[in-house]
């Protein structure tokens, strides 16, 4: 009785603590539903030309499929892809930030530019309204030593004119 239960406890633990091996065959059934066994021969009949290596390989294991070779190196190509973006992330945020800035310098200047324009374009339209000034008060300027001029020509004719008389009259 004795060997009984130690057997029993043995089986038992040997039960409890031994996990399930690990699949080492992986095949698709005609559902498409993937699924994984231990060994090639519990692969369905249909399929075991079809089933994939996956367990792992060296001494006394079988060495990986053809397509499990390129399924292995194109798994190893998409990690390395991936880890190169992962580590592109901070450049690629430090590139958006230089947009970011580039565009906000580029709508200062912009801004800027639009501003220096319309201040240069009330500049001449001042420019021009002081010449059109100074062309008028010219003109004035002009037309009164205009009219004292023809007042100061038509005296000196009144006093020629007077003379003219003075002598007829008294005869100098």
């Amino acid at each position: 009785m004795e060997r009984l239960v130690v057997a029993v406890g043995l089986g038992t633990g040997l039960l409890l603590f031994a996990g399930q091996a690990d699949a080492q065959y992986r095949y698709t059934d005609d559902k498409g539903v993937t699924k994984t066994t231990q060994y090639k021969l519990d692969v369905p009949k249909d399929y075991r030309d079809a089933a994939v290596w996956i367990g792992a390989t060296g001494v006394g294991k079988p060495g990986l499929s053809e397509e499990a070779q390129k399924t292995k190196m194109r798994d190893e190509a998409y990690r390395r892809i991936g880890e190169a973006n992962a580590a592109l992330v901070p450049y690629l945020q430090a590139e958006a930030a230089q947009k970011a800035e580039a565009a906000r310098v580029n709508a200062i200047n912009k801004a800027a530019a639009q501003e220096r324009a319309q201040k240069q374009a009330a500049q001449r339209q001042d420019q021009m309204e002081r010449r059109a000034q100074q062309r008028a008060d010219e003109s004035l300027s002009l037309q009164r030593e205009s009219v004292e001029l023809e007042r100061q020509r038509a005296q000196s004719e009144q006093i020629r004119a007077n003379n003219e008389m003075w002598r007829l009259r008294y005869g100098r």
